[in-house]
């Protein structure tokens, strides 16, 4: 079992962040074709690597005679640093560093039981592996110079943190004057929907109305038509009635004429 001075484990802490910064950024750029800083800061450190290391190698100082419970340890305080981180830096600065919301198994995209698997086993290297070495090449180093370089990466590392943090916060403020201009942008589009609704809704209402009009006005066209052909009916059987008549007058008075003639030539 190792012991530490808080030193010593800030000097690792700083070892672990450089090589999780270089791992990752490697990884990443070879699967992308292109160089790419995976830091949050500036500078060629992942914070999360170091508090990662740190964490498995101090939760699992009990228990590194038993593999099993050092890989269960491991990734249970590691899953548990991951994800307090992810939600840390969510609710801080608006932005998600990772998101395994990808994942079958995973929750709120900030862990995931690939991860919590992944956690395990590097616990195991780190235990029973990759410290030892480590901590050879750092007691290797004179204490004094150890204690000046420990030293002046903490007060670049400060320094860096301020200004990522800084640049951070700009961010945020940006990503929340986005969400604002969104939302407004989606209640005016809202409220155009609601308008054009309403517009479409009086226009069925006014085409029922013309429809009700056309049919109103067909009935009383067919209601006028019907009374003007009984009309036409009614006044061609009082004219025909008024020749008849005139023409019967005319024959009666035609045959009194006859009869007249003919009896004034009999006398």
């Amino acid at each position: 079992m190792y012991v530490y001075h808080f030193r010593e484990w800030l000097t690792f802490f700083y070892f672990y962040c450089m090589a999780g910064w270089c791992f990752e950024s490697v990884y990443v750029s070879l699967r992308q074709g292109r160089w790419t800083n995976r830091g949050f800061m500036r500078g060629p450190w992942l914070p999360i690597y170091g508090s990662g290391a740190i964490c498995v190698l101090w939760s699992t100082l009990p228990v590194q005679g038993n593999p099993l419970l050092v890989y269960i340890v491991g990734a249970a305080a590691a899953t548990v640093l991951e994800y307090f981180t992810g939600v840390f830096m969510v609710k801080l600065f608006h932005v998600r560093y990772w998101d395994y919301s990808y994942r079958k198994i995973q929750f709120q995209g900030h862990i995931c039981l690939h991860s919590t698997v992944a956690w395990g086993f590097l616990s195991l290297a780190m235990v029973y592996g990759i410290h030892k070495p480590v901590e050879q090449f750092i007691f290797l180093w004179n204490e004094e110079w150890m204690s000046i370089i420990t030293f002046l990466l903490t007060v670049v590392i400060v320094y860096d943190f301020a200004n990522a943090f800084r640049q951070a916060m700009d961010l945020k403020k940006l990503i929340i004057q986005a969400e604002k201009l969104k939302i407004k942008m989606e209640e005016k589009w809202q409220q155009h929907r609601d308008e054009l609704e309403k517009w479409k809704e009086y226009q069925e209402e006014l085409k029922e109305q013309f429809k009700k009009e056309i049919l109103e006005t067909e009935n009383n066209m067919q209601q006028l038509w019907h009374r003007m052909e009984g009309l036409s009916r009614h006044l061609l059987l009082q004219n025909s009635r008024s020749l008849i008549v005139g023409f019967k007058d005319e024959t009666k008075l035609l045959r009194e004429k006859i009869s007249s003639y003919t009896k004034g030539k009999r006398d």
